[in-house]
């Protein structure tokens, strides 16, 4: 099998406070990181597994969802062409795909499939099964700009896939290899009535048992997947366990297996713990205030830019994520990246500046606006931070906490102020801003449109060199940062807590639980 580094070359590397793997330092290189779970003996087959995250999902729809729980609870119910190689950030290697070539115009990929694999209800699935999951996905809108370039999609035989962009995308097989560009089973499909939400159209190497919304989530083995031996659990279920301190007390009481992402107090606390392995890695994991840039105030760079200035981020970054998080003082690339924009435009809090801009903007009074946020405790309490560091600019914030399904239905629609909220999973630069940052794209719910930027991110797309692509992001991202549609808070460490005997596990910088098929148990 391939596999590839391809036009990312990424080796991120951060630095980390106080919680880093290599104590000497404070920092690792992921790429050579050691497998984050300890490996004893020879795998055994069977078992149970149970394991929670931040919040339950909201759908099952690997199409459909933007939220980043409801991605890990879905994705190992479903395979996609290429996927994240374990223990890296940003290689490539095959999934669904045997083998595969890219034309020297890069506008041409022949895929050939793995013979042999199945759904989970015994259909086989074929290359006519990776055309119509593409054209879905470009259907349901959703990520639909990853595919955009797509001309024409055939299949020669049942595992041949030839796609045809009309242009080169430099981040194309990494487009495949996201969890959620999943390929689907048409006929489960169509006998949902065209949804997923609740339906299982996976051939991955769990199957869905049952749903049970803010209750929990069952997968069984799939005794016919694809890959000889795999998996070894037999069993993985995924309970809801919103509260932070529940959460610690099930996996020390040996009534849960793994905490996916731990907050960075409970990652200390855990360390200490007996029978307990955390791993913090380098994640890519970045929160930010969203600033709605079409009414009000905020319509006026001026008063954007003076609430970047008035945020004090590492004062956030010490109440709020214990000093493990890294400050953002430019755009959302971070530092290490290969495509870091090496800006510093908001290195400190400078209250002066801000009230100049407020002056010039014609709000030297201040005014108010209302913050949004969901129910993750650690961007809750950067809410409060956040009201506590604009009231010396006359900026009275009123936070309004609500349900995770009606403040992400809100961000969708546009129907907000300022927000407090993050992404995940981003490996290439094209990931990290053309979705959020070009023009009417499906994320970008600041509603920012900058014509200059939008010719960059469309060039960067299309350029295959790496150290113009480099040139091109560093300019996207300077433009970016002065237009301030979102102030950038802080890039964080992804860190996993996970029980003695549990093995296999890969706690990687994306979130992605797709390790899961080569986990083990052993007590």
């Amino acid at each position: 099998m391939k596999k590839l580094l391809g036009f990312l070359g990424l080796l991120l590397v951060l630095v980390i406070v106080g919680c880093s793997n290599d104590k000497s330092t404070g920092s690792k290189n992921v790429a050579e990181a050691e497998n984050p779970t300890k490996v004893s003996g020879e795998p055994v087959n069977g078992g149970e597994l149970s394991i929670v995250d931040l919040n339950d999902a909201q759908g099952l729809d690997p199409h459909n969802e933007t939220n980043a729980q409801s991605m890990h609870y879905i994705e190992n119910m479903y395979n996609t062409l290429f996927k994240y190689t374990e223990g890296t950030y940003g290689e490539i290697e095959g999934d669904l795909v045997e083998d595969y070539k890219i034309s020297e115009d890069g506008k041409v990929y022949t895929l050939t499939l793995h013979d042999g694999v199945k759904f989970h209800n015994g259909d086989k699935l074929t290359s006519e099964d990776v055309k119509y999951s593409i054209e879905r996905i470009r259907e349901m809108l959703v990520r639909a700009p990853q595919f955009e370039a797509v001309e024409s999609i055939e299949t020669p035989d049942e595992l041949t896939v030839t796609v045809k962009l009309d242009k080169p995308v430099a981040p194309f097989l990494t487009f495949l290899a996201y969890p959620m560009n999943a390929i689907v089973n048409k006929a489960i499909v169509e006998e949902n009535g065209g949804s997923l939400d609740t339906a299982d159209a996976g051939s991955g190497p769990f199957q869905l048992v049952h749903w049970k919304k803010d209750q929990e989530m069952v997968l069984q083995k799939f005794e016919d997947y694809f890959k000889p031996g795999l998996p070894y659990l037999d069993k993985v279920t995924w309970k809801a366990i919103p509260d932070e301190t529940s959460r610690t007390t099930a996996i020390r009481n040996n009534e849960i297996d793994i905490i996916l992402q731990l907050s960075p107090k409970d990652t200390q606390l855990l360390s200490k713990a007996d029978g307990i392995t955390v791993e913090p890695v380098t994640g890519t994991y970045w929160e930010y205030i969203g600033l709605n840039v079409t009414a009000g105030p905020l319509k006026e760079k001026g008063v954007r830019q003076a609430i970047a200035m008035g945020i004090d981020r590492e004062a956030m970054n010490a109440t709020v994520k214990f000093g493990q998080a890294t400050a953002l003082t430019g755009g959302p690339i971070p530092p290490g990246h290969w495509a870091y924009g090496e800006l510093d435009t908001y290195p400190k809090q400078d209250l002066k500046k801000a009230k100049a801009l407020l002056k010039e903007a014609g709000y030297e009074d201040g005014f108010d606006i209302t913050l949004k946020v969901g129910q993750n405790k650690a961007q809750v309490d950067a809410a409060q931070v956040v009201k506590q560091q604009l009231l010396p600019l006359g900026i009275n914030v009123e936070i309004l906490q609500q349900e995770d399904s009606i403040f992400f239905d809100a961000l969708g629609k546009k129907d907000f102020e300022m927000s407090i909220v993050g992404w995940v999973g981003f490996v290439d630069p094209d990931e990290f801003l053309y979705n959020i940052f070009h023009t009417d794209e499906v994320w970008n719910q600041q509603a920012y449109s900058n014509t200059e930027v939008d010719q960059l991110l469309e060039k960067g797309r299309v350029t295959g060199d790496q150290n113009e692509r480099l040139e091109i992001y560093k300019e996207a991202q300077s433009i970016i940062v002065d237009d301030a549609p979102m102030v950038f808070l802080y890039a964080n460490q992804q860190a996993s807590a996970v029980r003695d005997g549990v093995n296999g596990f890969d706690v990687n910088p994306t979130v992605t639980t797709k390790s899961l098929e080569n986990t083990w148990i052993d007590r």
